[in-house]
């Protein structure tokens, strides 16, 4: 590692990831279920990624929302030129990123970067030195306008508590690149686990942990555990370095975690109930759902909106489906295992979805919804993003300029993609984010906005051309594929499911024209 990099993985760069937890109209509807007023999505809004990696996030926000001024910054100067090639291939003039610490920005003086309306770091605050923790709360406190919210992704001490010994064991088998090294690691863990090491008897969890670390990309792990910093953190910690900002914690960006019946186990309630101080309770929380990794919202300056307004937000917030498939049984999962929706409530929302947008107070006049309570619908709508069933929608929808952007950045992700890299998003104006998308359907995508005949046939050909340009092979559970026949099997599946239920979605989420 080089001097410059503060102990911090360098070798390898961070994978391009996009977080939807992390996007102003999620936060924004979060601050509304949680009883707080967010900034005003109707006017131009600033928004700042501290720690922002390769960028996409931060490029598919600008890309979503033309008329926001997006920033990203981070140290690594790799990731800076990632994410400013793929603003310019997309022909964003609304983002800017920026190479520095958060020693740098903390050193800034104050009329040198604008005040935000929203800032996010997501993966970083347990991944740094507490001295560059202050740095980087520092910068909050400063570049964040009265009213704005602030995200913090970070790891729990209540989940990885037991990892400690175990990381530092990582650390120090760990030589050559990074990302090899891992493997190589984790085989050796496996060793001392069967040898009969008493601490993975003592520690059940360490189980959990070490069947997830064998799905995730090695590039990912190592970011994660080889740096010199790693600090699982309480909440309590991070609430009083966020107070001293002048930000009072709102909630979960986690949805579903601010719903004490479906997230923690029933006999903790009584417990929580009694609870009056803020730290007190989101302590029982972590310590109920074995939290592992927390998603806080903070708040600049606590002024609670008053009882009519809050009404009127919450009925105003406004959903748009992703095109997901439903089964027999509409499901989430949540900290105690999987939830089922009732499907009297589920079933006409998820209708009501396939034909456009639906707000709460559209829901409440449904005559399929009637007799359904406030306070279930909400619940329902909240569920349903949290699930991956929907996302929220911008106030005013997908701008024109909105479209033509984000068009610009879907066909420059296709044509990433077909040279070989892995961006698993798409931008979708009328939700102001992106959305998960798989490469193939990057490329489906691309092509219908190339002007390709949306053809069964002809989208599987260009598929299985642009798969073979980036040197890509067809699986199944996991496994390669390579008998020919069933590689175009498979794809001509992919197509149809696309063009039938997918491609729906895709318009009303602005990512295809109408």
């Amino acid at each position: 590692m080089a001097n410059w990099d503060y102990g911090y993985v360098t070798d390898v760069n961070y994978p391009s990831e996009f977080h939807r937890e992390t996007t102003p109209t999620w936060l924004a509807m979060a601050a509304v279920l949680t009883g707080h007023r967010p900034p005003d999505l109707t006017r131009r809004f600033r928004y700042a990624d501290l720690g922002c990696g390769s960028g996409f996030t931060a490029v598919a926000v600008a890309a979503a929302c033309s008329d926001a001024e997006v920033w990203g910054f981070d140290f690594n100067p790799a990731h800076v030129e990632m994410a400013q090639r793929l603003a310019a291939r997309a022909g964003l003039g609304n983002v800017t990123f920026v190479e520095a610490s958060f020693a740098d920005l903390a050193r800034r003086p104050d009329g040198d970067l604008p005040e935000f309306d929203f800032i996010v770091s997501h993966g970083v605050l347990s991944w740094i030195s507490p001295e560059n923790r202050r740095h980087l709360i520092d910068v909050i406190g400063r570049r964040l306008r009265a009213g704005g919210l602030a995200y913090l992704g970070y790891n729990a001490t209540t989940g990885w508590a037991s990892m400690v010994p175990i990381r530092e064991l990582m650390r120090m088998l760990a030589a050559g690149r990074s990302d090899l090294a891992m493997a190589d690691a984790l085989d050796i863990l496996d060793r001392v686990k069967q040898a009969g090491a008493r601490y993975f008897q003592l520690h059940p969890m360490l189980d959990r942990h070490l069947a997830n670390l064998r799905e995730r990309d090695a590039r990912d792990l190592a970011h994660e555990f080889l740096n010199e910093d790693w600090h699982p953190l309480m909440f309590a910690d991070v609430a009083d370095e966020m107070a001293e900002a002048k930000c009072t914690f709102v909630g979960s960006a986690e949805l579903s975690d601010n719903m004490e019946a479906l997230s923690l186990p029933p006999g903790l309630l009584p417990l929580l109930a009694e609870a009056q101080d803020v730290y007190l309770k989101e302590t029982l929380r972590d310590l109920g759902r074995a939290q592992t990794f927390r998603r806080d919202i903070y708040r600049r300056g606590h002024a609670p909106p008053l009882p009519g307004e809050h009404r009127a937000a919450v009925e105003a917030l406004s959903i748009v489906g992703l095109g997901v498939p439903i089964k027999d049984e509409i499901t989430f999962t949540i900290p105690q295992g999987t939830a089922t929706g009732r499907p009297e409530i589920y079933r006409p929302l998820l209708a009501m979805l396939d034909e456009g947008t639906v707000s709460v107070a559209e829901a409440r006049k449904s005559p399929g919804l009637a007799g359904c309570s406030q306070a279930d619908l909400v619940q329902a709508v909240a569920l349903l993003v949290a699930g991956g069933y929907a996302l929220p929608q911008l106030p005013h929808g997908a701008s024109t300029a909105a479209r033509q952007t984000a068009r610009a950045l879907n066909l420059a992700i296709a044509e990433d993609n077909a040279n070989g890299a892995g961006l698993t998003g798409l931008a979708a104006p009328a939700v102001g984010a992106a959305i998960s998308a798989g490469v193939a359907e990057s490329f489906i995508v691309g092509a219908i906005l190339d002007g390709r005949p949306p053809s069964v046939d002809k989208l599987t050909d260009h598929i299985l051309a642009q798969m073979e340009r980036g040197g890509r092979t067809s699986q199944r559970d996991g496994k390669p594929v390579t008998d020919p026949l069933e590689v175009r099997r498979l794809t001509e599946d992919l197509v149809r499911s696309t063009l039938d239920r997918r491609a729906r979605a895709f318009r009303l989420l602005g990512i295809l024209e109408d």
